[in-house]
């Protein structure tokens, strides 16, 4: 009985979370209204999570990862593995913080979502998109004139990372900045997972890990006017772990 009420409440915040957020985003009309991405169109039909329209369009999606991106902006290009709903991709783009946007999407819905974004904020002739990113990625970026130094390569592939981000496709990423969504604590082998991607790091290359912090919703009246439980929620990515990211430099 008590696993039964449990997963009845986790479904009821899930489904609360998802309508506070849909709201916020038809009120903002798809605009992203505050943060460095402001002015960012999307549409909100593509195969991300609901859940996380709102903190979108408040400029406070992954907002630490953000933060720490834009330190070490601008880029030349931005190459994103899993770019979803092109929310990175398209963000630095309109934010003038990249010239390029090379998106690797497994899913045509996916595809056809960061096509119809980069038309609706004019950057269709700034963005190539891509199907699924595997060990063929980097003769890929050849061939569209990638060069690793000055670029941004963002990974978010929900654990496949630990099999793409192989020895010679990180390789020929080297010299740009690397991120990469860690999802090792999901999965079995767990920790050991990201030490062996560590270690696969080429030479000169220096890490760390970065970790989620509380969003800051300060100075937004669109969420100060909200409840407690409800701006919570529309500050929460929905994960079952804390956000990890690995960033790797030159």
């Amino acid at each position: 009985m008590g696993s039964l009420l449990e997963a009845i409440q986790k479904a009821v915040v899930k489904l609360r979370r998802k309508r506070v957020s849909r709201g916020l985003f038809a009120a903002f009309g798809g605009h992203v209204k505050y943060g460095p991405f402001k002015g960012l169109k999307l549409g909100g039909d593509a195969n991300t999570s609901a859940g996380n329209l709102g903190a979108k369009v408040c400029g406070i999606y992954e907002q630490t990862l953000l933060d720490r991106l834009r330190v070490l902006a601008p880029f030349n290009d931005v190459v994103n593995f899993g770019a979803a709903d092109g929310y990175f991709s398209l963000g630095f783009l309109v934010a003038g913080m990249a010239k390029r946007s090379i998106c690797f999407e497994m899913t045509q819905q996916g595809r056809d979502a960061i096509t119809r974004n980069a038309i609706a904020n004019g950057q269709a002739q700034a963005v190539e998109v891509l199907g699924i990113a595997d060990d063929t990625a980097g003769p890929q970026l050849r061939d569209l004139g990638f060069k690793a130094d000055g670029g941004l390569v963002l990974c978010d592939i929900e654990g496949a990372e630990f099999s793409v981000l192989s020895k010679t496709v990180l390789n020929d990423l080297r010299g740009a900045t690397l991120v990469v969504e860690l999802h090792d604590r999901l999965m079995p082998e767990g920790l050991a997972l990201r030490e062996a991607l560590i270690a696969r790091l080429p030479k000169g290359a220096h890490h760390e890990v970065l970790k989620s912090a509380p969003a800051d919703w300060v100075g937004i009246p669109e969420i100060e006017a909200m409840t407690d439980n409800d701006r919570a929620l529309v500050c929460s990515d929905g994960r079952k772990i804390l956000g990890e990211w690995l960033i790797v430099t030159y």
